[in-house]
């Protein structure tokens, strides 16, 4: 196996010609350079996976804004995207910028292949994935950074446990995911619900609740203000020892299209709320600690670092003015643990 790093043109031709032939097609795709590059930075696993975790780490690293979604959107890496054609890929990514696909393909196109390259000779310049231990499903780890301290929990949202108050990050119509979704909210919904012997639906108890709240709040079919947060009950999460969950409604649906937007300022928003929620209710409910999963990394689309980053500065904010709160981070995947845990390592 070849030890040197990929030039960084030779890594801009592989990316523009996976672009091209997308991921769904990558096993058959003759990326020499990328496969080199993956190869180095995860050789404990199979080309075809290496060259694809490769690149979307490299796609995280461009953080916040427009450059990391249009980057995601051109490889195919958003939920929903991966069968897309080459096309439609160049044309959602042009959106982000709002410009034409031809003034897209002939600037930013190329600027984001580039800077997608310059991360991945980056990626290859540290350490490789043994650097950190293989981080667990189940794992509970103390973090620590900033002044803030958390415990990673590397579990879906629906089976966290030790906490007193879940977060859902919602969109503004407060109208919870479908039960099959895969989404924070649609998990939450379907593990609050009360449910037969057989399964069948009793009370779809935490949506009921919500429909409750906006009803109280005037608000029925309309929207409330982004970073607007709504509590209920936690239903049949009760079993895990939940008390409450506290819906953030962060995202903005982008009218004619299934995309939704989550910015920095209203993930920051909705963190302050959730805690001025909790020190209200703290007594009431015997509340002490507070469970964020990874705000507007999943249908908002933001890069896990970009996401973590804005939803961290305010947590550490609201623990620096409001004493006494644990706080937990819910990681679904340990690919998304490990991004963390090298986020908030000092």
């Amino acid at each position: 196996m070849e030890t040197d790093v990929p030039e960084h043109e030779e890594l801009v031709r592989d990316l523009a010609a996976l672009r091209e032939r997308g991921l769904i097609r990558l096993r058959d795709a003759d990326l020499p350079h990328l496969r080199r590059a993956a190869a180095l930075r995860h050789p404990a696993t199979g080309h075809v996976a290496a060259v694809e975790k490769l690149v979307r780490d490299a796609v995280d690293r461009l953080g916040e804004g427009n450059l990391g979604s249009a980057a995601a959107y051109t490889f195919g890496l958003v939920q929903g995207t991966r069968d897309w054609t080459a096309a439609a890929r160049r044309k959602r990514a042009a959106d982000v910028y709002r410009l034409s696909v031809e003034r897209f393909r002939k600037n930013q196109e190329r600027m984001l292949l580039a800077q997608v390259a310059d991360q991945i000779i980056a990626l290859c310049g540290e350490d490789g994935e043994d650097a950190l231990p293989r981080v667990a499903v189940g794992a509970r780890i103390p973090v620590e950074s900033g002044g803030g301290r958390a415990v990673l929990q590397v579990r879906p949202i629906e089976l966290i446990s030790g906490v007193d108050v879940l977060v859902n990050p919602e969109n503004v119509y407060l109208e919870m995911a479908r039960v099959f979704s895969p989404s924070v909210s649609g998990a939450i919904r379907k593990a609050g619900s009360r449910r037969g012997p057989a399964g069948e639906l009793l009370d779809d108890t935490i949506q009921r609740e919500l429909h409750e709240w906006m009803a109280k709040h005037h608000r029925p079919g309309l929207t409330v203000a982004p970073g607007t947060v709504a509590p209920t009950g936690p239903g049949s999460l009760a079993y895990n020892g939940v008390r409450r969950v506290y819906h953030a409604a962060v995202a903005v649906p982008r009218p004619g299209t299934y995309h939704h937007d989550v910015t920095p300022p209203t993930i920051m928003l909705a963190v302050h709320r959730v805690f001025a929620l909790a020190e209200e209710e703290r007594v009431t409910h015997r509340l002490s600690t507070i469970c964020f999963p990874l705000i507007g990394t999943g249908a908002g689309n933001l890069a896990v670092r970009a996401g973590l980053h804005w939803l961290w500065s305010a947590v550490c904010e609201n623990l620096a003015r409001s004493r006494g709160w644990e706080i937990h981070l819910s990681v679904p995947e340990p690919e998304k643990a490990d991004i963390v845990l090298r986020q908030l390592s000092p």
